[in-house]
Protein backbone atom coordinates (compact mmCIF):
# COMPACT_ATOMS: atom_id res chain seq x y z
CA UNK A 1 0.00 0.00 0.00
CA UNK A 2 1.25 3.78 -1.28
CA UNK A 3 0.08 6.71 0.47
CA UNK A 4 1.44 9.95 -1.05
CA UNK A 5 2.19 12.77 1.05
CA UNK A 6 3.43 16.16 -0.41
CA UNK A 7 6.03 17.31 2.24
CA UNK A 8 4.73 20.61 4.01
CA UNK A 9 6.31 23.67 3.09
CA UNK A 10 4.50 27.14 3.88
CA UNK A 11 1.84 28.11 5.51
CA UNK A 12 -0.68 27.16 2.74
CA UNK A 13 0.63 23.58 2.56
CA UNK A 14 -0.37 23.31 6.23
CA UNK A 15 -3.44 25.00 5.96
CA UNK A 16 -4.32 22.23 3.11
CA UNK A 17 -3.02 19.72 6.09
CA UNK A 18 -4.92 20.49 8.82
CA UNK A 19 -8.41 20.69 6.45
CA UNK A 20 -7.45 17.38 5.40
CA UNK A 21 -6.83 16.16 8.97
CA UNK A 22 -10.62 17.56 9.65
CA UNK A 23 -12.16 15.86 7.37
CA UNK A 24 -10.14 11.99 7.85
CA UNK A 25 -10.31 12.83 11.68
CA UNK A 26 -12.15 9.95 13.31
CA UNK A 27 -10.91 7.22 10.64
CA UNK A 28 -11.03 3.80 11.38
CA UNK A 29 -7.72 2.28 13.02
CA UNK A 30 -5.52 0.00 10.50
CA UNK A 31 -7.33 1.68 7.26
CA UNK A 32 -5.43 3.97 4.44
CA UNK A 33 -7.08 6.97 5.98
CA UNK A 34 -6.09 6.25 9.59
CA UNK A 35 -2.66 5.78 8.40
CA UNK A 36 -2.81 9.35 6.34
CA UNK A 37 -4.35 11.28 9.28
CA UNK A 38 -1.67 9.80 11.43
CA UNK A 39 1.45 10.95 8.68
CA UNK A 40 -0.22 14.43 7.93
CA UNK A 41 -0.76 15.21 11.97
CA UNK A 42 2.84 14.29 12.43
CA UNK A 43 4.12 16.78 9.72
CA UNK A 44 1.95 19.51 10.88
CA UNK A 45 3.45 18.85 13.97
CA UNK A 46 7.12 19.08 12.84
CA UNK A 47 6.19 22.03 10.42
CA UNK A 48 4.40 24.03 13.56
CA UNK A 49 7.18 23.28 15.96
CA UNK A 50 9.97 24.76 13.34
CA UNK A 51 7.62 27.67 12.00
CA UNK A 52 5.12 28.39 14.69
CA UNK A 53 5.88 30.57 17.83
CA UNK A 54 3.32 30.00 20.63
CA UNK A 55 3.12 31.87 23.70
CA UNK A 56 4.34 30.26 26.87
CA UNK A 57 1.36 30.41 29.56
CA UNK A 58 2.78 33.13 32.58
CA UNK A 59 2.92 31.63 35.96
CA UNK A 60 -0.28 32.23 37.35
CA UNK A 61 -1.78 30.52 33.72
CA UNK A 62 0.12 27.52 34.01
CA UNK A 63 -0.45 27.23 37.97
CA UNK A 64 -3.97 27.14 37.69
CA UNK A 65 -4.41 24.92 34.61
CA UNK A 66 -2.18 22.78 36.75
CA UNK A 67 -4.07 22.93 39.76
CA UNK A 68 -7.35 21.95 37.65
CA UNK A 69 -5.41 18.84 35.95
CA UNK A 70 -4.57 17.59 39.43
CA UNK A 71 -7.81 18.55 40.94
CA UNK A 72 -6.10 21.14 43.19
CA UNK A 73 -8.38 24.14 44.48
CA UNK A 74 -7.08 27.57 46.06
CA UNK A 75 -7.66 26.21 49.39
CA UNK A 76 -4.70 23.60 48.41
CA UNK A 77 -2.53 26.30 47.55
CA UNK A 78 -3.33 28.10 51.32
CA UNK A 79 -2.45 25.41 52.77
CA UNK A 80 0.64 25.04 50.70
CA UNK A 81 2.18 28.55 51.09
CA UNK A 82 0.68 28.92 54.48
CA UNK A 83 -2.09 31.82 54.36
CA UNK A 84 -5.41 32.33 52.63
CA UNK A 85 -4.97 35.46 51.99
CA UNK A 86 -1.56 35.56 50.30
CA UNK A 87 -2.81 32.20 47.78
CA UNK A 88 -5.52 34.17 46.51
CA UNK A 89 -3.42 37.22 45.96
CA UNK A 90 -1.30 35.33 44.14
CA UNK A 91 -4.24 34.18 41.93
CA UNK A 92 -5.51 37.03 41.55
CA UNK A 93 -2.19 38.76 40.45
CA UNK A 94 -1.99 41.17 43.21
CA UNK A 95 1.39 39.32 45.06
CA UNK A 96 4.04 37.67 42.89
CA UNK A 97 4.96 34.36 43.27
CA UNK A 98 8.35 34.08 45.37
CA UNK A 99 11.04 31.54 45.26
CA UNK A 100 10.03 30.34 48.50
CA UNK A 101 6.62 29.50 47.26
CA UNK A 102 7.61 28.34 43.64
CA UNK A 103 9.88 25.83 45.77
CA UNK A 104 7.30 24.73 48.00
CA UNK A 105 5.39 24.03 45.14
CA UNK A 106 7.94 22.41 42.59
CA UNK A 107 8.99 19.88 45.54
CA UNK A 108 4.87 19.29 46.26
CA UNK A 109 3.14 19.37 43.07
CA UNK A 110 5.69 17.75 40.68
CA UNK A 111 5.62 21.38 38.46
CA UNK A 112 8.46 22.44 36.61
CA UNK A 113 10.25 24.89 38.04
CA UNK A 114 11.28 27.21 34.84
CA UNK A 115 7.53 27.74 34.05
CA UNK A 116 6.65 29.35 37.50
CA UNK A 117 9.73 30.80 37.67
CA UNK A 118 8.94 33.27 34.35
CA UNK A 119 8.40 36.89 35.16
CA UNK A 120 5.14 38.13 34.30
CA UNK A 121 2.88 41.34 35.35
CA UNK A 122 1.49 41.77 39.02
CA UNK A 123 -1.20 44.44 39.44
CA UNK A 124 1.20 47.07 41.59
CA UNK A 125 -0.77 48.20 44.71
CA UNK A 126 -0.74 52.19 43.52
CA UNK A 127 -2.58 51.15 40.54
CA UNK A 128 -4.69 49.24 43.06
CA UNK A 129 -5.36 52.00 45.13
CA UNK A 130 -5.76 54.03 42.05
CA UNK A 131 -8.84 51.71 41.12
CA UNK A 132 -10.21 52.16 44.61
CA UNK A 133 -9.95 55.62 45.03
CA UNK A 134 -11.71 56.18 41.65
CA UNK A 135 -14.79 54.01 42.81
CA UNK A 136 -15.17 55.84 45.83
CA UNK A 137 -14.67 58.80 43.85
CA UNK A 138 -17.81 57.99 41.72
CA UNK A 139 -19.90 56.93 44.81
CA UNK A 140 -19.52 60.63 46.81
CA UNK A 141 -19.51 62.04 42.99
CA UNK A 142 -23.32 60.37 42.14
CA UNK A 143 -23.86 61.00 46.09
CA UNK A 144 -23.08 64.58 45.65
CA UNK A 145 -25.29 64.20 42.38
CA UNK A 146 -28.21 63.18 44.17
CA UNK A 147 -27.99 65.68 46.64
CA UNK A 148 -27.82 68.38 44.96
CA UNK A 149 -30.28 67.77 41.99
CA UNK A 150 -33.08 67.24 45.65
CA UNK A 151 -31.80 70.59 46.47
CA UNK A 152 -32.34 71.92 43.45
CA UNK A 153 -35.92 70.99 42.77
CA UNK A 154 -36.91 71.42 46.85
CA UNK A 155 -35.22 75.31 46.59
CA UNK A 156 -36.79 75.61 43.10
CA UNK A 157 -40.27 74.63 43.95
CA UNK A 158 -40.56 77.66 46.56
CA UNK A 159 -38.05 80.50 44.80
CA UNK A 160 -40.29 82.72 42.58
CA UNK A 161 -41.01 82.18 38.97
CA UNK A 162 -40.12 83.84 35.64
CA UNK A 163 -43.35 85.65 35.59
CA UNK A 164 -42.94 86.73 39.81
CA UNK A 165 -39.63 88.05 39.23
CA UNK A 166 -40.74 90.24 35.61
CA UNK A 167 -43.50 91.15 37.62
CA UNK A 168 -40.57 92.45 40.59
CA UNK A 169 -38.58 94.20 38.12
CA UNK A 170 -41.18 96.12 36.52
CA UNK A 171 -41.88 97.97 40.09
CA UNK A 172 -38.50 99.47 39.65
CA UNK A 173 -36.79 97.96 42.55
CA UNK A 174 -33.41 100.21 42.90
CA UNK A 175 -35.83 103.19 43.94
CA UNK A 176 -37.34 100.65 46.91
CA UNK A 177 -34.48 99.84 48.41
CA UNK A 178 -33.52 101.12 51.81
CA UNK A 179 -29.81 102.20 52.55
CA UNK A 180 -28.23 104.46 55.28
CA UNK A 181 -28.92 107.08 53.07
CA UNK A 182 -32.31 106.62 51.67
CA UNK A 183 -32.82 104.66 48.35
CA UNK A 184 -30.06 105.32 45.32
CA UNK A 185 -30.26 107.51 42.40
CA UNK A 186 -31.51 105.46 39.68
CA UNK A 187 -29.67 105.56 36.26
CA UNK A 188 -31.30 104.53 33.34
CA UNK A 189 -29.04 102.22 30.72
CA UNK A 190 -29.19 104.71 28.37
CA UNK A 191 -27.58 107.15 30.17
CA UNK A 192 -25.05 104.81 31.72
CA UNK A 193 -21.16 105.56 28.75
CA UNK A 194 -20.58 102.61 27.17
CA UNK A 195 -17.11 102.64 28.52
CA UNK A 196 -18.15 102.54 32.09
CA UNK A 197 -20.45 99.13 31.07
CA UNK A 198 -17.25 97.71 29.39
CA UNK A 199 -15.10 98.03 32.60
CA UNK A 200 -17.63 96.09 34.49
CA UNK A 201 -17.97 93.49 31.79
CA UNK A 202 -14.12 93.13 31.86
CA UNK A 203 -13.89 93.05 35.75
CA UNK A 204 -16.62 91.12 36.81
CA UNK A 205 -18.40 89.09 33.78
CA UNK A 206 -16.74 88.92 30.69
CA UNK A 207 -19.02 85.87 29.21
CA UNK A 208 -22.10 88.07 30.63
CA UNK A 209 -23.98 88.13 26.98
CA UNK A 210 -22.71 84.79 26.23
CA UNK A 211 -24.05 82.84 29.71
CA UNK A 212 -27.87 81.82 30.55
CA UNK A 213 -27.37 83.18 34.01
CA UNK A 214 -24.02 81.04 35.39
CA UNK A 215 -21.06 79.85 34.29
CA UNK A 216 -20.36 76.43 35.14
CA UNK A 217 -16.87 76.25 34.32
CA UNK A 218 -16.33 79.63 36.76
CA UNK A 219 -18.37 78.23 39.54
CA UNK A 220 -16.29 74.75 39.88
CA UNK A 221 -12.61 76.86 39.13
CA UNK A 222 -13.93 78.75 42.26
CA UNK A 223 -14.98 75.44 44.39
CA UNK A 224 -11.02 74.18 43.55
CA UNK A 225 -9.25 77.31 44.35
CA UNK A 226 -9.21 79.75 47.33
CA UNK A 227 -9.84 83.54 45.89
CA UNK A 228 -6.49 84.73 45.19
CA UNK A 229 -4.89 87.83 47.31
CA UNK A 230 -6.19 91.03 45.99
CA UNK A 231 -3.01 92.48 46.75
CA UNK A 232 -2.31 90.62 43.68
CA UNK A 233 -2.66 92.13 39.78
CA UNK A 234 -5.59 88.96 39.52
CA UNK A 235 -9.11 88.94 39.23
CA UNK A 236 -10.68 87.06 42.53
CA UNK A 237 -12.02 83.81 41.38
CA UNK A 238 -15.70 84.05 43.08
CA UNK A 239 -17.51 81.89 40.50
CA UNK A 240 -20.51 84.46 40.10
CA UNK A 241 -21.70 86.01 37.39
CA UNK A 242 -23.33 89.53 36.73
CA UNK A 243 -26.71 87.91 37.01
CA UNK A 244 -26.02 85.51 39.86
CA UNK A 245 -24.99 88.68 41.60
CA UNK A 246 -27.79 90.49 40.85
CA UNK A 247 -30.10 87.69 42.13
CA UNK A 248 -27.70 87.68 45.64
CA UNK A 249 -28.37 91.72 45.92
CA UNK A 250 -32.27 91.86 44.78
CA UNK A 251 -33.49 88.79 46.38
CA UNK A 252 -31.09 87.60 49.08
CA UNK A 253 -29.97 90.07 50.40
CA UNK A 254 -30.32 88.87 53.86
CA UNK A 255 -28.69 85.17 53.52
CA UNK A 256 -24.95 84.73 54.59
CA UNK A 257 -22.81 82.94 52.12
CA UNK A 258 -23.52 79.20 51.66
CA UNK A 259 -23.78 75.78 49.85
CA UNK A 260 -27.43 76.64 50.03
CA UNK A 261 -27.33 80.67 49.27
CA UNK A 262 -25.64 79.56 46.11
CA UNK A 263 -28.07 77.08 44.63
CA UNK A 264 -30.95 79.69 45.01
CA UNK A 265 -28.56 82.06 43.15
CA UNK A 266 -28.15 79.57 39.93
CA UNK A 267 -32.07 78.70 40.16
CA UNK A 268 -33.09 82.79 40.62
CA UNK A 269 -30.40 83.60 38.08
CA UNK A 270 -31.59 81.42 35.31
CA UNK A 271 -34.90 81.96 36.33
CA UNK A 272 -33.93 86.37 35.44
CA UNK A 273 -32.34 85.71 32.36
CA UNK A 274 -35.52 84.31 30.75
CA UNK A 275 -37.40 87.11 32.54
CA UNK A 276 -35.25 89.71 31.47
CA UNK A 277 -33.63 91.31 28.94
CA UNK A 278 -29.76 91.39 29.32
CA UNK A 279 -29.86 95.19 29.07
CA UNK A 280 -32.18 95.29 31.86
CA UNK A 281 -30.21 92.80 33.91
CA UNK A 282 -27.09 95.19 33.41
CA UNK A 283 -29.34 98.32 34.59
CA UNK A 284 -30.72 96.65 37.58
CA UNK A 285 -27.33 95.55 38.39
CA UNK A 286 -25.41 98.52 37.82
CA UNK A 287 -28.05 99.96 40.35
CA UNK A 288 -27.67 98.17 43.12
CA UNK A 289 -24.29 96.98 44.06
CA UNK A 290 -22.52 98.33 46.79
CA UNK A 291 -19.69 100.11 46.11
CA UNK A 292 -18.04 100.74 49.82
CA UNK A 293 -18.77 103.59 52.09
CA UNK A 294 -22.47 105.04 51.83
CA UNK A 295 -22.33 104.40 48.07
CA UNK A 296 -24.92 101.91 46.80
CA UNK A 297 -25.36 102.19 42.91
CA UNK A 298 -23.36 103.62 40.32
CA UNK A 299 -25.14 107.18 40.41
CA UNK A 300 -23.93 107.55 44.25
CA UNK A 301 -20.35 105.90 43.88
CA UNK A 302 -19.70 108.08 40.95
CA UNK A 303 -20.66 111.13 43.38
CA UNK A 304 -19.05 109.73 46.23
CA UNK A 305 -15.78 108.66 44.96
CA UNK A 306 -15.18 111.77 42.21
CA UNK A 307 -17.53 114.20 42.72
CA UNK A 308 -19.26 113.59 39.34
CA UNK A 309 -22.24 112.32 37.38
CA UNK A 310 -22.09 109.19 35.73
CA UNK A 311 -22.05 110.57 32.39
CA UNK A 312 -18.59 112.22 33.52
CA UNK A 313 -16.65 109.73 34.58
CA UNK A 314 -13.25 108.71 32.48
CA UNK A 315 -12.27 105.47 31.26
CA UNK A 316 -9.87 105.41 34.47
CA UNK A 317 -12.39 106.33 36.97
CA UNK A 318 -14.84 103.96 35.53
CA UNK A 319 -12.18 100.83 35.73
CA UNK A 320 -11.74 101.84 39.19
CA UNK A 321 -15.39 101.54 40.12
CA UNK A 322 -15.53 98.25 38.16
CA UNK A 323 -12.76 97.02 40.57
CA UNK A 324 -15.23 98.61 44.27
CA UNK A 325 -18.13 95.30 44.08
CA UNK A 326 -15.85 92.40 44.76
CA UNK A 327 -13.85 94.01 47.61
CA UNK A 328 -15.20 97.52 48.38
CA UNK A 329 -14.13 98.52 51.87
CA UNK A 330 -10.95 97.27 50.99
CA UNK A 331 -10.34 99.79 47.80
CA UNK A 332 -12.03 102.82 49.08
CA UNK A 333 -9.71 105.27 48.13
CA UNK A 334 -11.01 107.67 50.51
CA UNK A 335 -9.05 105.17 53.49
CA UNK A 336 -5.44 106.00 52.65
CA UNK A 337 -3.75 102.54 53.47
CA UNK A 338 -5.88 101.26 50.59
CA UNK A 339 -4.82 103.37 48.25
CA UNK A 340 -1.99 101.34 46.03
CA UNK A 341 -4.14 97.91 45.98
CA UNK A 342 -7.20 100.42 44.71
CA UNK A 343 -4.22 101.56 41.71
CA UNK A 344 -3.03 97.89 40.96
CA UNK A 345 -6.92 96.61 40.90
CA UNK A 346 -7.65 99.74 38.68
CA UNK A 347 -5.05 98.89 36.56
CA UNK A 348 -5.61 95.28 35.98
CA UNK A 349 -9.69 95.79 35.19
CA UNK A 350 -7.81 98.49 32.67
CA UNK A 351 -5.47 95.48 31.33
CA UNK A 352 -8.35 93.09 31.05
CA UNK A 353 -10.50 95.62 28.82
CA UNK A 354 -7.37 95.96 26.83
CA UNK A 355 -7.00 92.55 26.56
CA UNK A 356 -10.60 91.75 25.91
CA UNK A 357 -10.78 94.66 22.70
CA UNK A 358 -13.03 96.90 24.40
CA UNK A 359 -10.57 99.42 24.58
CA UNK A 360 -6.52 100.05 22.98
CA UNK A 361 -3.63 98.73 24.66
CA UNK A 362 -3.11 102.79 23.62
CA UNK A 363 -5.87 103.91 25.99
CA UNK A 364 -5.65 101.20 28.87
CA UNK A 365 -1.18 102.60 29.51
CA UNK A 366 -2.97 106.21 29.08
CA UNK A 367 -5.56 105.79 31.87
CA UNK A 368 -3.21 103.83 34.07
CA UNK A 369 -1.52 106.68 34.24
CA UNK A 370 -4.24 108.99 35.44
CA UNK A 371 -3.74 109.62 39.49
CA UNK A 372 -6.22 107.98 41.19
CA UNK A 373 -7.80 110.12 44.16
CA UNK A 374 -10.96 111.10 45.15
CA UNK A 375 -12.67 114.21 44.50
CA UNK A 376 -15.73 115.61 46.67
CA UNK A 377 -17.95 118.31 44.56
CA UNK A 378 -17.67 121.82 45.14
Amino acid sequence: MSIAVKPIRSAEDCAHALAEIDRLFGAEPGTEAADRLEILSILVADYERRHVQLPEPDPIAFLEFAMAGQGRSQSDLAQLIGSRSRASEVLKRKRPLSAEMIEKIVAAWRLPYDQLSRHYRVQSPVLRLMKRGAMATGVVLLAAGITLSAAFWSYGTVLPGVADLKAYAETNPVTQRTTPAGPPQFVAMPDIPVHVVKAFLAAEDRSFFGHGGYDLLAILRASLFSIPDLLENKKPSGGATITQQLAKNMLLAGESPSVSRKIKEIILARRLEHALSKTRILELYLNTIYYGGPAYGIADAASFYFGKTIGQLSISESAYLAALPKAPNTMRIDVAENMERARLRRDWVLSRMADDGLITSAVARMAQGDPLQRSVAQ
